[in-house]
């Protein structure tokens, strides 16, 4: 077909899918690729009002005079929230799966994703990497339903196809009778149905004394539209004043603060918006104030409003509960961020009783059953879950290093393996994907149960030669001994169980055979970081020494980071040995600074320890301290009276052990001692923490005196 052809059966193709209703994707390839996105941004110019183009900072003012818009891949961000007849994307090299998920995400329905490529056989979107990533992409790109592929240098149409049909909305508001006492014009403005039937409930909850909503629902289900449309309702119904709005960037409250003001413009209500760069950032009245905070700095209201409350880590989420009376928060369930079902079971979990929490189905954007967020979800597996098991106990179960370009062909398999491992993580990126299929240093191990996948792991060969940003452990080893730069081993990103096959030991079976496939290579560690102390006690069990413990909590997730390793050989011992000694003295001596936030239960997990952690102790108590310590042992002297001593005899007990193990303490007095002692929390803190009685948590203090002072009164070692 003549180059003049491609460009002909392409405004063919874009007729028709307008016509239909329903969203495509547009692939057009040449060895100029900046000529394919000024030649597709002007086909598409012709038909749709709005076209965006996406493209490196050396390509956009070639592309100037052809695209309405011009951003960076980088400022996506900025276009979250917004809606495009078309978006045009000029990736000549890298094409990171979250950029191409994201960017769908705008496109209205009838709208076109243009993707402008290098020639087929230059094409290499994972990078240097397997050639697996490239390979399942052109896999999926030969199973979507709505596409037009073609390379305008030799004139090729590689595939066309559209959807059948015409497109139907979601069901509209029209008709819906409401229990509550909201108001007519305010259900009208609902996008959907979902909406009208979510806001109803909303105003029954909040009526009826509720504390919190939460509102679920994937990536352009008018969550944000539905936080505006309630933040109406509460202001035309004078239940509010100042009302702090956070999100974790004032880009995401766009669509809230542009569906509250219609909304009052509907309810005739008076009110201005107030705008800073370009940027919406409260719409206020005579009588109430909706105003963006950031998420650091929220001032607390009678009402407080979080959009994207799980991309908040736990923590801020949780302080913000704590001081709002009142809490209305949406999240996303799926969407171009990846699956964030663990973090939404956290946020539901965070949010105050009585709570509601409401789901919204249908998009707003575009029509149900669309085919190209069909597309971006089955090709990213942003909704993968783990199969049915398989009928246990098994005839085999067999450990096995998977080929990961058979998987690439294979996408039941591929998708049954990766919905075990998003079970091992708060959030998972359609990068996430690309990095496991394509990343050279990565492996993908599995435990087959009569050929069924039940247990699956992502490990990354780690060196001092690994690329900087794929260097994890041997980085935080390294601050403990020089040692790290000799070592190589291999890092376990994730693994994870089938949820219904869980304490049998497949994962500790699993890693057995990792830990073999390590030595193979000549690994001189085996290690793993995560963000759950929960799963400490499981590498613990395996024979893993916690290592460090990040000071400052993951912005991610509001957790403290944990690594654990495991020597494979005599320098590995060395180096993890070093390092686990180094961090139990670090928990020690900062227990009430850096590790004062931990969560007391991980915090004395993390104390464990081994006998080989025992090192030498500090100085002993000064006379004036054995002083004090004598008359609080004959109860002269409270034993708050006498902490500095208590802890100095603690620490050195500590150390001396190797760690908590081995103590005569019951686990609530190890509680409390950690507690008051080493992280130096309230005994308030502890009892409404620990949920004991203040006399139970008086005891444990007296009980660790005792223990600790009697043997250093007499001059024994503690």
């Amino acid at each position: 077909m003549p180059r003049v052809g491609v460009s002909t059966a392409l405004r063919g193709w874009l007729d028709e899918l307008r016509a239909s209703g329903y969203r495509g994707l547009a692939l057009v390839h040449s060895a100029s690729p900046v000529y394919a996105a000024g030649l597709l941004a002007r086909l598409l110019g012709e038909s749709y009002s709005h076209v965006t183009c996406i493209a490196p900072g050396e390509y956009r003012p070639l592309l100037r005079g052809d695209c309405e818009r011009l951003e960076s891949p980088g400022a996506i961000d900025r276009l979250l929230g917004t809606e495009n007849d078309a978006v045009v994307l000029l990736i000549p090299r890298l094409l990171r799966p979250n950029l191409l998920a994201a960017a769908a995400e705008t496109v209205r329905g009838g709208g076109v994703l243009a993707l402008a490529l290098p020639p087929p056989e230059e094409w290499s979107p994972g990078g240097a990497g397997t050639g697996a990533y490239r390979r399942y992409l052109l896999n999926r790109l030969a199973a979507a339903r709505s596409i037009f592929w073609a390379d305008y240098d030799r004139g090729i149409v590689y595939r066309e196809a559209l959807p059948g049909g015409r497109a139907r909305g979601p069901p509209g508001p029209q008709g819906y009778q409401a229990r509550s006492p909201v108001h007519r014009r305010l259900l009208e403005a609902a996008a959907t149905l979902d909406q009208a039937r979510a806001l109803d409930e909303i105003v029954l909850h909040f009526r009826s004394r509720g504390r919190s909503v939460l509102v679920t629902g994937d990536r352009g289900r008018g969550k944000s539209g539905l936080l505006g449309l309630a933040a109406a309702y509460l202001a035309a119904s004078r239940m509010v004043g100042f009302v702090p709005v956070t999100a974790p960037r004032p880009e995401a409250v766009q669509s809230l603060f542009r569906v509250l003001d219609e909304a009052l413009d509907r309810l005739g209500a008076r009110h201005w918006r107030v705008e800073r760069g370009g940027l919406v950032l409260g719409v206020a009245g005579p009588w109430f104030h909706f105003r963006y905070h950031t998420p650091d700095r929220v001032e607390p209201g009678a009402f407080t409003i979080v959009d994207e409350a799980a991309a908040l880590r736990p923590l801020r989420l949780r302080r913000i509960a704590s001081r709002s009376p009142r809490l209305l928060a949406a999240t996303t369930i799926h969407g171009y961020e990846g699956s964030g079902r663990v973090l939404a079971r956290m946020v539901e979990e965070i949010l105050p009783e009585p709570r509601l929490v409401v789901r919204l189905e249908h998009p707003v954007r575009y029509p149900p059953g669309d085919p190209l967020e069909e597309w971006v979800y089955e090709t990213f597996l942003l909704r993968a879950e783990p199969g049915e098991p398989p009928p246990w106990p098994p005839a085999r179960l067999e450990p096995v290093e998977l080929d990961r370009m058979r998987l690439a062909d294979d996408y039941e398999a591929l998708r049954l393996v990766y919905g075990l491992l998003v079970q091992a993580h708060y959030r998972n990126e359609p990068d996430d994907l690309a990095l496991i299929l394509d990343a050279p240093h990565h492996r993908l191990y599995a435990l087959l149960a009569d050929g069924t996948p039940v247990a699956v792991a992502d490990a990354s060969l780690e060196s001092w030669d690994t690329a900087y940003e794929a260097r994890i452990m041997p980085d935080l080893l390294a601050q403990s001994s020089p040692l790290a730069e000799k070592a190589r081993g291999v890092r376990i990103v994730r693994i994870a169980v089938h949820p219904s096959l869980q304490r049998r030991g497949l994962g500790s079976t699993l890693l057995r055979y990792i830990e073999e496939r390590a030595r193979e290579v000549g690994a001189d560690w085996l290690g793993a970081v995560f963000g759950r102390p929960g799963v400490l006690g499981f590498w613990r069990r395996n024979g893993f020494q916690a290592v460090y413990v990040s000071p400052l909590p993951s912005r991610a997730t509001g957790e403290h980071n944990i690594a654990v390793a495991k020597p494979l050989t005599s320098l590995g011992r060395e180096l993890v040995l070093t390092a686990a000694r180094d961090l139990l003295r670090r928990l020690l001596l900062a227990g009430h600074s850096l590790y004062r936030g931990l969560p007391v239960e991980a915090y004395v997990e993390l104390l464990q320890g081994s006998p080989g952690l025992a090192q030498d102790a500090l100085a002993d108590p000064s006379p004036a301290q054995r002083r004090r310590l004598e008359l609080a042992l004959k109860g002269v002297l409270d034993v708050e009276a006498v902490l500095d001593a208590l802890w100095l005899l603690l620490v050195n007990h500590l150390l001396r052990r190797g760690g908590l193990w081995g103590t005569p303490l019951e686990q609530r007095e190890r509680l409390v001692l950690a507690a008051r002692v080493l992280q130096g929390k309230t005994m308030s803190d502890i009892v409404a923490g620990l949920r004991i009685p203040l006399q139970e948590a008086r005891r444990a203090l007296r009980r660790a005196l005792e223990l600790l002072a009697g043997p250093a009164q007499s001059g024994e070692p503690g």
